[in-house]
Parts: structure tokens; C-alpha cells; sequence
């Protein structure tokens, strides 16, 4: 139905994540960088530079002393948050593109990534288990696969996926996986590789939709949080058959049915407020 030759070398071939990022993710994914290493790093890219000054300055840092140096934002934002910060920066661009294929608009999916990743950072405190701090940035970039998947979404391919939903009764990512033989978690992920992103990073991705596959707790975590993303309402229909969340993920990431709705109510509070920070 589609050419997967094709399809895989595009997603080879896309675009290169800024070599900041790649460069902070492979730093923090280890154990022996310091709060120098990383301020040496965003130092390098005066646009990152500007954001995470801006960042650090802002109401949501509370405080009245003005920040001028890198050195000086790692100190009030901290470590993790920064990096998250410029992850999240970094990818922006491509994820406010609208994507008619998934009846997503323009700022769509990057309005549920957000909100993927902010379940992601906020679940631990509903969590009776540690989580990798990788969560962050797999839940945020979960959704990738979906940029280039688009590209070769016919209309008689679209027209058939829909039928397999509607009249077939299979959620988006069964249809995919049965009539397409990939779907766009396995996209995601050889897209991840090709950034040379954390491995964890890419398991997270690539089983977001199928984390017993995994694993790996991480692929709960972003399952658990793409779920709580859809339900605070991020450009999803509200028909969407995907909307369950697993609950073998809630037990392996130690989270209960409560936690959960909680989690999706903070979710909602706070979207808001953490895409201003974003906001040209």
C-alpha cells in the first residue's frame, strides 16, 4: 500500500535535531558531566542562549534578580529542567506544523506534545516507582514518527485507515500496523536512531503505543502520558479509540487509577501556563 523502502529512508533522512541538543542529551544521559559541561554547551548556540535567559527571567521563575549569564540560568532553572528546556525548544518548529492527515491543524501536535511531555515530568509524583529521567523528552517526541508517515498518506490510503476504524472497529494504531505493516511509534524510533538519541530514548518511542513490547518502564511512562495528553483534550478527536489507557503500565510504573486522573487534571491546569513560556 505504501512504499516502506521509501518510507524508512525518509525517515533516515530527516532533518538533523540542532547539535546542542544532541550534545546535551548524550551529556546527561551519562554520569560523569557537570553543571559546567552543559553551560559550555548552550553557551555555543546563542539562540538556545536567548531562550533559557528568557526562560530564566521570567515570571514562572519567581524571582526579582535579573539573570544575565548562562551560568546564572543553570543555577535558578536547574540542570534537568534546562535540558528539558532546550529539548523542547529544539523540536518546536517542526512539531507546530499542521498535520491534515491525522486531523491535526497547525499547532496541534505540538500542543499535545507539550502536554505529553508535562504528564511525563509530573507523573512521578504518582508514582511509587522511580522514573527514568529520559521520560521527559521520549514523551515529547513520541509523536514523531507521524511527520514523515504523513508524507505518504495518499488519499485512498487515508480512506482506507478510515474505514478500518470506523467500519472495522481497529484503533488509529492497528490500522496503521495491519494495512500499512509499520506504524508510526516504529517510524519514531528509526527517527530517534538516526538523531542518535539515548537508546532508552528510542524505546520510548518506538512502544508508546505497545509498552508490554518493551521492556522497559520507560515505554509506560510515555504510554501513561500520551494517554493523559489525549484526555486533557490536545487536539485529539473525542472520538479517538485510543483513549485507554493500560492498565498493566499503571501497575509497572506504580501509579493507580486515581493517580492517573489526577495526573490528567494537572495536566490541564497547567498547559496553559508552559506553552506561554514557549510563545514567540
Amino acid at each position: 500500500m505504501i512504499d516502506l523502502t521509501a518510507l524508512t529512508r525518509s525517515a533516515q533522512h530527516i532533518e538533523a535535531l540542532p547539535a546542542s541538543v544532541t550534545r546535551l542529551m548524550a551529556l546527561t544521559a551519562g554520569d560523569t558531566w557537570s553543571a559546567h559541561d552543559v553551560e559550555e554547551v548552550v553557551r555555543l548556540d546563542q539562540a538556545l542562549t536567548l531562550r533559557v535567559l528568557r526562560a530564566a527571567n521570567s515570571a514562572a521563575s519567581a524571582s526579582a534578580m535579573p539573570i544575565a549569564t548562562v551560568r546564572e540560568a543553570v543555577v535558578r532553572l536547574g540542570i534537568r529542567p534546562m535540558v528539558s528546556l532546550a529539548t523542547t525548544v529544539g523540536v518546536q518548529k517542526r512539531l507546530e506544523q499542521g498535520l491534515p492527515e491525522y486531523g491535526l491543524s497547525e499547532g496541534e501536535l505540538w500542543r499535545h506534545s507539550v502536554a505529553s511531555a508535562l504528564a511525563a515530568e509530573a507523573a512521578q509524583s504518582y508514582c511509587h516507582v522511580l522514573l527514568p529521567a529520559e521520560a521527559y523528552t521520549a514523551a515529547l517526541l513520541h509523536d514523531v514518527g507521524k511527520l514523515v508517515m504523513a508524507r505518504f498518506l495518499a488519499p485512498d490510503v487515508l480512506r482506507l485507515l478510515a474505514e478500518a476504524r470506523e467500519k472495522g472497529g481497529l484503533s488509529s494504531l492497528r490500522a496503521e500496523a495491519e494495512l500499512l505493516q509499520v506504524h508510526h511509534g516504529e517510524l519514531g524510533g528509526l527517527i530517534a536512531q538516526h538523531w542518535d538519541l539515548p537508546v532508552r530514548i528510542v524505546t520510548g518511542i518506538t512502544h508508546h503505543h505497545t509498552p508490554e513490547l518493551a521492556r522497559d518502564i520507560i515505554a509506560d511512562v510515555v504510554h501513561v502520558a500520551n494517554i493523559a495528553a489525549k484526555r486533557a483534550g490536545t487536539g485529539y478527536a473525542a472520538n479517538d479509540s485510543d483513549l485507554a489507557v493500560q492498565p498493566e503500565s499503571l501497575d509497572r510504573i506504580g501509579m493507580t487509577g486515581e493517580g492517573f486522573v489526577d495526573l490528567t487534571t494537572q495536566v490541564t491546569m497547567r498547559l496553559e501556563k508552559v506553552l506561554a513560556m514557549y510563545a514567540s
